[in-house]
């Protein structure tokens, strides 16, 4: 019986481990908005309900290393769950992406992306 239930805590433990490591621990990717711009539209939280209106970006986004992903966000802009505003077309974003989800978005300047993106995102 003490095996089980060491072998349980262990099977428990390390469950949440890897559901912490792919939803809450990302690396940066660096992006830049572009044509064609997203039309305004209702933002729907994930049991249907409208949260509030704003934009859905689909943005490709690379990583230092070169590693390419298509990262999909919204930006809600009007509401109770208001998180920001529209982003102009040129907008260099720093994404900090797990496996599930967008951590953390920044705006920045193009001295702030790494050189080995630069030319992807055609800033060079």
């Amino acid at each position: 019986l003490g095996l089980i239930v060491i072998i349980l805590i262990a099977f428990i433990g390390w469950k949440g481990w890897d559901y912490y490591q792919s939803t809450y621990v990302g690396k940066d990717y660096y992006a830049v908005v572009k044509a064609p711009m997203p039309a305004e539209t209702d933002i729907k939280a994930d049991n249907g309900e409208v949260i509030g209106r704003g934009f859905k970006y689909n943005v490709d986004a690379y990583a230092e290393n070169g590693e390419k992903r298509q990262l999909d966000f919204d930006v809600i802009t009007s509401g109770d769950s208001a998180n920001g505003s529209a982003y102009p077309e040129g907008t260099i974003l720093q994404l900090k992406a797990s496996e599930k989800r967008i951590i953390e978005k920044k705006v920045i300047t193009s001295d702030k992306v790494p050189s080995s993106v630069k030319e992807k995102l055609g800033l060079s």
